[in-house]
């Protein structure tokens, strides 16, 4: 049972990544077709979620590699992260929204 939930929340962990990552590429594309202005403040929001993304997965990975006893440390860290990232890009996305406005 244990094994099942932990191979569950990786795949829905991955996949909740693989969306930030479409939606940090996304945002990219955007803040490349910005003025020379606005553009450095946008590019240094990007690079936090860059960095952000790059944590996440580096703590799915140290949560699957967990022992069954250190795992739900591991797992919590790794759902704080993507919930950071996830916040990052909302806030980027609206940040853009009102610029566009």
């Amino acid at each position: 049972m244990s094994c099942q939930r932990r191979q569950s929340h990786e795949t829905r962990f991955r996949e909740a990544l693989g969306e930030a990552g479409a939606r940090l590429e996304q945002l990219r594309f955007l803040v490349e077709r910005r003025g020379v202005d606005a553009r450095m403040e946008l590019e240094r929001r990007l690079d936090t979620a860059r960095g952000l993304h790059n944590r996440a997965l580096a703590r799915i990975e140290a949560a699957r590699q967990a022992s069954e006893d250190g795992w739900p440390f591991a797992r919590a860290q790794a759902d704080h992260t993507l919930s950071e990232l996830v916040q990052a890009l909302d806030e980027l996305e609206g940040h853009l929204a009102r610029a566009v406005a």
